[in-house]
């Protein structure tokens, strides 16, 4: 198989157990680059564990995560971010004494590609502030930003690490109607410029507004994957999660 064949994230058959309950049962799935691969699924699917086991927050009781052909399964966060492999936290927690351009700044310094000094880290933050639309805030406070500009720096932070692959965790979460729009424009802009998007969210809006790809948990199993119509349109997402008004949506 050829580098360019070899899916920048492959699940197998991943499991996680708490106690004798399966949160998540033998799900599969790839996600290729150049994707928004997103996942949703009712209260309860399994979702925030499955991000959670990818993310390296938790450990799987089975299976296997593989990174550009590399097994990833059960690596630390930190190592994670070194490989190329970022996230951002549906509850934001940025350093809120700092200034938003000195949160991005630490961030810059943890990387897959780390800076050497503080300038260079201070001109890569400026860029990524840029590029997510917060360089007119960069010398604020964290702690007076709105929650939507908290989300904007989560990316941001993220970003700064240089990663190949961004897991987004319910980015849209708290976000106004207008609010969401923008954020969802950012995602596009995103893969646009090359990097693969991973998306957990509650919003079906969002998610089939953005995604080139989803997958649907119920129960903690694989229910359905493919293109936004097709989930939109399957009988057994219909009734598991959209509602039967979904059925009409084009």
């Amino acid at each position: 198989m050829t580098t360019a064949k070899i899916p920048i994230l492959e699940v197998q058959k991943l499991t996680k157990y708490f106690g004798g309950l399966a949160a998540v049962k033998d799900v599969s799935f790839e996600v290729r680059a150049g994707q928004i691969f997103g996942f949703i699924g009712p209260n309860g699917a399994g979702k925030t564990t499955l991000f959670s086991m990818i993310a390296g927050a938790v450990r799987p009781s089975a299976g296997k995560i593989r990174s550009r052909g590399v097994e990833i399964t059960g690596v630390s966060p930190f190592r994670l971010v070194k490989a190329g492999i970022a996230r951002t936290h549906q509850i934001v927690r940025p350093f809120r004494e700092m200034t938003v351009l000195e949160n991005v700044q630490v961030a810059a310094h943890f990387g897959r590609k780390p800076v050497r000094s503080p300038s260079a880290a201070k001109e890569r933050a400026m860029q990524v502030l840029v590029s997510v639309g917060l360089d007119a805030l960069a010398d604020n406070p964290a702690s007076i930003l709105s929650v939507g500009n908290q989300k904007r720096l989560e990316i941001a932070r993220a970003l700064a690490t240089t990663p190949d692959l961004l897991l987004c965790d319910e980015i849209c979460g708290g976000l106004t109607h207008s609010e969401t729009a923008a954020m969802l424009q950012l995602l596009r802009r995103i893969r646009d410029g090359g990097m693969t998007v991973m998306y957990v969210e509650h919003d079906v809006k969002a998610i089939t507004a953005v995604c080139d790809r989803i997958l649907v948990l119920n129960y903690g199993r694989k229910l359905a994957e493919g293109t936004p119509d097709h989930i939109q349109n399957d009988p057994a997402v219909i009734e598991a999660y959209l509602g039967t008004k979904a059925a009409g949506r084009s």
